[in-house]
């Protein structure tokens, strides 16, 4: 089990470093300034340069078993349990359909390729569960409906989805039910999942996970009363796909450092708001949260950081953040320096 668990992270590690320089199927060489531009900022990861290339692009495994280790020991001070909750909440799927006498029901978690070995990651914790590719985008799938009922459903019973995916979610274990419940034959759970699939979810819908909290003004003095619902650990698994740690140009044209998250659900954006300490206002017209004050960013820096100063991220947004942290202690009000890391991370992100 050690040997699979070894090569399941091995090659997505290999899927991810490819990754950079994989354009239309084709791989290309990585021009020698582009190659120490790489190499500078994995340096500032922490991370060893030569896992991307050495002796001639060989793949070197001792590196990456360091950098496994080290995962895992980050995967050992979240609840992992919350984490997934909060990357679904985020990009999860709960997929539901019946055609030609057949019925399926799925989980899913969708996203960039780049970000790939963050699903090999859940598919390790799970034990359960593939990954596709199409395009540039990757596929962490469940449709074992026994995999589904034994570890799904008690995790997010569990913990609650604290968006309105938590309605998808209800659905889809009211249909899972159903398909388990041998009193029926086909046609009537086909019948009745359909029933359940074509309703409507109220554009009101809140989460009952808020249910004691929803006419608690958001203030300090109920901090610890929301933190309770979303946890640091849910948080962390959302912001890996729905937070973005980048670099803007404000109106006096130096480039700052800014955090943002986008989210149609408002009372999660002002939970998130007030965990982290953010003193701007909720963009309704856009659903997004964002910030670019110094302090509320050295807040937010150490709120996603442990004692020893690695970051929480356990995906690509490890990256990022690292790359944003380290640039704001280290080239703040240096505009070249901010300028060609703005660069890369925009890079980066269109990927």
């Amino acid at each position: 089990n050690m040997m699979c668990s070894f090569k399941m992270s091995t090659d997505a590690w290999k899927t991810l470093y490819f990754n950079i320089i994989y354009n239309n199927n084709k791989m290309y060489l990585l021009k020698y300034s582009l190659y120490n531009m790489m190499v500078k900022m994995f340096n500032i990861m922490g991370l060893y340069a030569s896992m991307l290339f050495k002796y001639n692009n060989m793949f070197q495994r001792t590196n990456v078993t360091r950098f496994i280790h080290y995962n895992n020991k980050k995967m050992d001070n979240l609840n992992m349990n919350q984490w997934l909750v909060g990357l679904t909440d985020a990009n999860g799927l709960f997929n539901i359909n019946t055609n030609n006498n057949n019925i399926n029901i799925t989980y899913n978690i969708l996203l960039k390729r780049n970000n790939a070995q963050l699903l090999y990651k859940i598919k390790n914790y799970l034990k359960v569960g593939s990954v596709t590719y199409n395009d540039n985008m990757v596929l962490y799938t469940i449709k074992n409906k026994m995999h589904l009922m034994n570890i799904i459903i008690p995790i997010f019973d569990n913990n609650k989805l604290l968006t309105s995916k938590r309605y998808n979610y209800l659905e889809f274990k009211e249909c899972l039910l159903i398909y388990n419940n041998n009193k029926y034959d086909l046609l009537t759970k086909i019948n009745m999942i359909n029933n359940i699939n074509n309703t409507k979810m109220n554009n009101n819908y809140i989460s009952d996970a808020w249910i004691n909290i929803n006419n608690i003004t958001f203030n300090n003095n109920n901090k610890m009363l929301i933190n309770n619902i979303m946890t640091k650990s849910w948080l962390i698994g959302f912001i890996e796909t729905k937070g973005s740690f980048t670099l803007i140009k404000n109106n006096k044209n130096n480039i700052i450092h800014n955090f943002n998250i986008k989210d149609s659900d408002y009372i999660v954006l002002n939970s998130i708001k007030l965990l982290l300490n953010i003193n701007n206002s909720i963009k309704l017209e856009s659903n997004k949260l964002e910030v670019t004050d110094s302090k509320s960013i050295e807040y937010i820096i150490n709120y996603f950081i442990f004692k020893d100063h690695k970051c929480m991220f356990l995906g690509m947004k490890s990256y990022e953040f690292i790359i944003w942290k380290r640039s704001y202690y280290k080239y703040k009000n240096n505009y070249n320096k901010l300028l060609s890391i703005q660069t890369l991370l925009m890079k980066y992100n269109n990927k």
